[in-house]
């Protein structure tokens, strides 16, 4: 009697070349079931996943009978440790590794863009207006205070050093030595310290417990005046009105936002009509349908952990749930 095969429900976006991929390398263990681009998986398919690549809904994960392996497409993974309708059971992996590169990228260059004043300059553009502003800063020389030092954070820290920043890291375990991206490496126990000394903010942090709100109003205040902070890990990290306050009152010299406390962000938000603020929709990490590298980066991250599951070897990128990431 030949072994049963694996059933694998993939709902994240995999073309045909992709699909040809599964199939050549695992098709005599495991059985693939596509259903992405909108289509929407039966309750018997849900039902015979063992393993699902992609983010089920919660309605659908309560489907589920015999899933052992959530493999995630994000690197952010709250949305599912705080579910209920996921069993202890079942482990939960991210695609924490792929993104490290993309956002960095998003990361240094919205630092340019707010130091040498594109926006202005793109809305000049459009108005056909020529006009020069004295306004102009370097990264060079400038201390960065980089919150959270994981593959994006790690990433950050890298081209911060290249433009010739000092580099600061916040994690939230103790550090046993500097890794070589940094200057500095503190836990977190040490960030009022950390805030006066940093002329440009990063923030790489996942959202936990520890790190909902963590940028208080008092603390972006403490920053160094005229100060820079680009979020690029998770809303949660400051309040809206707290940033609007620090921005409004000048203690903040700009920001550049790609997540929010709130998703989408209201259209009445002051931030929509700050000159120093620099707004994205929550798009420094594309998983599909962006960069053709991220993409292939997931997909081998899949594959790694589908063939680690199929033969018992231990999972890689295991989310801690009680933790958050």
């Amino acid at each position: 009697m030949q072994n049963e095969k694996t059933s694998v429900l993939v709902l994240a976006q995999c073309d045909l070349t992709m699909r040809e991929t599964l199939n050549t390398r695992f098709g005599t263990q495991c059985a693939f079931t596509f259903a992405e681009n909108g289509e929407h998986p039966t309750a018997e398919q849900l039902r015979a996943a063992a393993v699902i690549f992609g983010e089920p809904s919660e309605a659908q994960l309560a489907q589920t009978e015999n899933l052992r392996l959530l493999q995630l497409t994000w690197a952010g993974a709250d949305k599912y440790t705080r579910m209920e309708n996921l069993p202890q059971s079942v482990v939960l992996a991210n695609a924490s590794g792929a993104f490290g590169t993309i956002i960095a990228e998003y990361a240094i260059g919205s630092l340019v863009a707010l130091y040498r004043s594109f926006g202005r300059y793109w809305s000049n553009k459009q108005a056909h207006i020529w006009q020069k502003y004295d306004h102009a800063e370097t990264i060079s020389g400038k201390t960065a205070l980089v919150l959270g030092m994981g593959d994006i954070g790690a990433n950050v820290a890298r081209r911060l050093k290249v433009f010739g920043a000092a580099v600061l890291g916040v994690k939230r375990t103790a550090v046993s030595a500097v890794p070589a991206d940094f200057d500095e490496a503190h836990t977190l126990d040490a960030l009022d310290a950390l805030l006066p000394r940093a002329d440009i903010v990063i923030g790489c942090l996942p959202n936990t417990r520890e790190t909902a709100g963590l940028l208080t109003a008092e603390r972006l205040h403490a920053m160094k005046a005229g100060a820079v902070l680009v979020n690029v890990g998770r809303g949660s990290l400051a309040g809206t009105d707290d940033l609007v306050s620090a921005l409004q009152d000048g203690h903040l010299g700009g920001a550049a936002l790609d997540v929010f406390e709130t998703e989408p962000l209201p259209a009445d938000c002051p931030l929509w009509d700050m000159e120093n603020v620099l707004l994205t929709p929550h798009i420094a990490g594309p998983s599909f349908g962006g960069s053709a590298d991220v993409q292939n980066t997931i997909w081998h991250i899949c594959m790694d952990n589908l063939e680690r599951y199929l033969t018992g070897d231990p999972l890689k990128n295991v989310v801690n749930r009680s933790e958050g990431y």
